[in-house]
């Protein structure tokens, strides 16, 4: 008898079922006993995870995914046909000469019984909100190889009218039955989600993805529901490194959530994608470039009228607000990168000749002061002229929240000894602010436009204004009021004892600095400055 017979029995004898899997789960080898007593041919080429009940799938997916050298065993459920489901034991050994195929042994414990159905009047299970979509995106990004994660995909059904069918007890049963129906297609039977009233999104793979149509179909003639479903897929985008695609998946849909579409939104939700990772990469390519611009505007002294110092604002595309630009590079990880651009194009302009006298400030995100990074590359960059930190301010802005408070004061107290002077920007526009005051050392803070505009009316605003403003003399701290657009405004400001101004009234932001300020100058016309 052959070594090949011979081991072949003995795997028989601990197994039902020998397969051999490729590295997008396919089934290449089949031996023994399929889970239907069909022929084990006729599995071939089938997906191992899809062999699995619901509950079993996202297991067998992260075992898989690990593909270390030895020995994996995983309690599963395999079922078959739509009613089926039997216990089973499944082992993964990887032999390193075989990776990246795995090598699976499938023994059935105890006898087939019926797929378990909810119990009459039980919860069915509960569909996620966009936001928990997301996080089991991350789940299936993060945990599977890039061939595995290749044959997931967002799956967006939209149910024109059914909003008008929930109603009522039978209204109830449709709506259960929908989320049953969703969870089980999605891939590890937890993946779906209600993006609105009629319109759902869930993350699975085929086959039971290319059957999901039909399925709503039939669920919606047996509910007496007249809703016709729509199911587009888009595929999730199988990148090495999965974290850039997550972000762009992340700010796509919460684009796609917020802003809602006419016609086909599945549709335009892959394009959506699409277009983010594309506009995603070429803002990398701009801030690596320093391909965009800074434009200059002035802050001035309420009491004598001077230029105190510019703030140097931000501008990709000429005459547009940056928000959009600064938002993705916050959303995809680039605001750090952004930071240090805009501060090396400031210091470039502080050493430039003929500007010796002007004083620059420039703004830095929570993202960069979650590390050392920033401040050592800032003061880096002034290390050979240590007079020019003297002419220096860094903007902390609240666009995200600083999770580490100690530690982001630490990092600006490393700016404020070397001279760099600190500023808390937008001052009240954020539920952080009094947080930021309480625990950051910092010379300067600039009050939020939303307060100021309305000073010249009188009101609450002014109480708000007139109170920090004694808090801040108190804790010695310099004031600036920001959006100052009227001569009134400025005068309420004055009376208020706020030190600086900046806004319109004293200048746009222009490509060079300029010492002097003509006034009045043009209201704004829907364009937001500022690092937000």
């Amino acid at each position: 008898m052959s070594l090949t017979r011979s081991l072949l029995g003995m795997a028989f004898a601990s197994a039902d079922l020998l397969l051999e899997v490729d590295a997008d789960g396919r089934i290449l080898l089949a031996l023994g006993a399929a889970p239907d007593g069909a022929d084990p041919e006729s599995i071939k080429g089938a997906s191992l995870a899809d062999m699995m009940a619901p509950a079993s799938r996202a297991e067998v997916l992260e075992a898989m995914a690990r593909r270390s050298p030895g020995r994996d065993t995983v309690p599963v459920k395999v079922r078959w046909g739509a009613a089926k489901v039997r216990d089973a034991e499944l082992k993964l050994f990887g032999l390193p000469e075989l990776a990246p195929r795995l090598s699976c042994a499938l023994t059935y414990r105890g006898k087939p019984a019926a797929m378990p159905k909810p119990e009459t009047g039980a919860p069915p299970p509960p569909l996620a909100d966009g936001q928990g979509l997301m996080q089991q995106v991350r789940a299936a990004m993060e945990g599977l190889t890039v061939q595995q994660r290749s044959a997931l995909s967002f799956t967006f059904v939209d149910l024109p009218g059914v909003d008008a069918h929930k109603a009522g007890p039978e209204g109830e049963a449709l709506m259960d039955a929908l989320s049953q129906l969703l969870q089980s297609a999605s891939w590890n039977g937890a993946s779906a989600a209600r993006l609105s009233d009629e319109r759902y999104a869930l993350l699975g793979q085929p086959p039971r993805i290319d059957e999901l149509n039909g399925d709503l179909e039939r669920l919606m003639e047996r509910h007496g529901a007249d809703v016709t479903p729509k199911t587009v897929s888009a595929p999730v985008p199988h990148t090495p490194d999965p974290l850039p695609t997550l972000r762009a998946l992340r700010m796509a849909l919460d684009g796609f959530l917020r802003k809602g579409v006419d016609g086909e939104p599945q549709m335009t939700f892959a394009t959506a994608l699409m277009r983010t990772m594309k506009d995603g990469e070429r803002l990398r390519t701009i801030i690596a470039e320093r391909a965009f611009d800074l434009h200059y505007q002035p802050i001035v002294d309420l009491g004598t009228g001077a230029v105190h110092h510019f703030e140097a604002l931000t501008r990709f595309t000429e005459g547009a607000s940056p928000a959009g630009a600064i938002r993705m590079a916050e959303e995809l990880a680039m605001v750090t990168d952004l930071d240090k651009a805009v501060a090396d194009k400031a210091v470039r302009k502080l050493n430039s000749p003929g500007f010796g006298l002007i004083r620059i400030a420039v703004n830095v995100s929570a993202a960069s002061l979650a590390s050392d990074d920033y401040v050592d590359r800032l003061l880096a960059m002034t290390g050979d002229r240590p007079d020019l930190r003297k002419r220096l301010m860094v903007e902390v802005t609240e666009t995200a929240a600083l999770n580490d408070l100690a530690a982001a004061d630490r990092r600006l107290a490393r700016l404020r000894e070397a001279g760099i002077q600190v500023c808390i920007d937008d001052f009240g526009a954020g539920s952080a602010s009094f947080d930021y005051l309480r625990s950051l050392s910092v010379d300067i803070v600039k009050i939020d436009g939303g307060f100021v505009t309305t000073l010249a009316d009188g009101g609450k605003d002014n109480t708000v204004v007139r109170h920090l403003v004694e808090l801040c003399n108190a804790l010695g701290i310099a004031t600036i009021g920001e959006m100052v657009e009227t001569e009134p405004v400025a005068e309420a400001l004055r009376e208020l004892g706020v030190n600086y101004a900046q806004g319109y009234l004293y200048g746009r932001p222009e490509k060079e600095p300029r010492m002097r300020v003509s006034k009045p100058a043009a209201r704004r016309i829907g364009v937001t400055e500022g690092w937000g």
